[in-house]
């Protein structure tokens, strides 16, 4: 099989029309025939959302991250950005392991000494400020740590509510459910988790993660 790109007439997650293009696909070489897999599908839905808000696929991801906001939790901000971090690489195996495989579109993750990274996301961020998507500021916490603090600003949360409302409910719901389990541990607890649940980064993962 042959992989291309198709263009697909298909419904969105509410029922309406919805037209795309560049979808990825497989082509049979001997017969011409085009299959294309469902979170292929649904990768092309986000990435058309995506365009639509002016942002890059991948920065969906970090926007469901900062927004979400389980019960008791504060709105639109990540406290220090080693919550981000691993909150982003929670959501990733959290939606594979629901069964939506790669269909969120999302950075790559490096295995460095402090876990999984995105390998864009300090990039990204200073994205996010230049567009005033998001303010930062470092602060102090534990034994003389010190890490950035990340909130959306007052365009940023208006961006990141219309895009949560544009988007299908188990992107939104897996979200909730990843911030509402990683986001109160502490770095400690974090990597012990990971090591835990994937043992493939226990012998690169060896220090706490406290950026």
């Amino acid at each position: 099989m042959d992989e291309t790109v198709t263009e697909i007439d298909t419904v969105d997650w509410t029922g309406a029309p919805l037209h795309l293009t560049g979808v990825r696909a497989l082509k049979n070489p001997k017969t011409g025939r085009i299959r294309v897999l469902p979170y292929d599908i649904a990768k092309a839905e986000v990435q058309t959302i995506a365009e639509r808000f002016g942002i890059l696929p991948r920065d969906v991801d970090s926007f469901l991250m900062i927004l979400a906001k389980p019960e008791n939790f504060k709105e639109g901000e990540v406290l220090y950005k080693y919550h981000l971090q691993k909150l982003l690489f929670y959501l990733w195996k959290e939606l594979g392991e629901n069964g939506y495989g790669e269909s969120l579109p999302r950075d790559e993750f490096i295995a460095a000494r402090n876990g999984p990274v995105p390998e864009h996301l300090e990039d990204d961020l200073k994205r996010f400020e230049d567009n005033h998507w998001i303010k930062t500021n470092y602060e102090k916490w534990g034994d003389g740590c010190q890490s950035k603090r990340i909130m959306l600003t007052k365009d940023g949360l208006d961006l990141a509510k219309k895009l949560w409302d544009s988007l299908p409910e188990p992107y939104k719901s897996v979200s909730l459910k990843v911030k509402e389990r990683i986001y109160p541990l502490c770095p400690e607890k974090v990597r012990h988790l990971v090591h835990e649940e994937y043992p493939r980064y226990r012998d690169t993962y060896i220090e706490n993660d406290i950026e």
